[in-house]
């Protein structure tokens, strides 16, 4: 590998973890997201999709038990 090589593998690397990956000692948050104050904003974010989710499940539970399709 040559030195341009290896310093293209290293930022790839470090924009991967500071920028994407979540990191579970801060939220399930990338720490970049975390640094800009975001994660109030991501977490309600999820908690949204799983009410959304938990709506449609207690529906569809529901039409199970009337014996319609869903």
């Amino acid at each position: 590998m040559t030195p341009d090589g290896a310093h293209a593998t290293i930022a790839t690397r470090i924009d991967h973890y500071n920028n994407h990956r979540l990191h579970s000692a801060i939220g399930y948050v990338s720490p970049r997201d975390k640094l800009l104050g975001r994660e109030t904003e991501i977490w309600a974010g999820r908690d949204r999709k799983r009410e959304a989710a938990r709506e449609l499940r207690r529906k569809r539970r529901e039409l199970d038990h009337l014996g319609t399709p869903a």
